[in-house]
């Protein structure tokens, strides 16, 4: 039988939005466990910011999770990742080159941080693209 022993502390440093790509799980874990070495709250949706900025009513169930984390763990960062050949945005072939690409998941970055501050304005917000060779990119 194996135990796992939680901390009773409800208070985490980073909330991470991130896309269910399971091609990008393995370094997800390794640089979320390396940043966040006590836990983190996290929120994986197809698309990552893509629903967030579908839908900026109040009724919108990703902002809907970054609030309960709020409310519930106060985390002191936000941290949007966004990953390169998104199916949810059609792949890579959708842009041409790498390039367009990146430029449009940078701009997509920026319009949800826009959006989280609005509603989060003391969390600091980082944004991030994850490469397929494993490259991780500050936006």
């Amino acid at each position: 039988m194996v135990y796992f022993f939680m901390t009773k502390e409800h208070i985490c440093e980073g909330v991470v939005l991130h896309c269910i790509d399971f091609r990008f799980r393995k370094i997800l874990n390794d640089y979320l466990s390396s940043r966040f070495p006590n836990g983190y709250d996290l929120i994986s949706v197809a698309g990552g910011v893509k629903p967030l900025l579908a839908d900026n009513g109040e009724n919108n169930f990703v902002l809907e999770q970054f609030k309960v984390s709020n409310r519930l763990h106060r985390p002191e960062k936000i941290i949007l990742i966004q990953h390169e050949d998104c199916g949810a945005y059609g792949g890579s072939a959708t842009f041409g080159d790498f390039d367009a690409e990146q430029n449009f998941q940078k701009a997509e970055l920026e319009k949800a941080e826009e959006f989280l501050k609005r509603h989060f304005s003391r969390q600091n917000i980082e944004k991030y693209l994850f490469c397929l060779s494993g490259e991780i990119i500050a936006l």
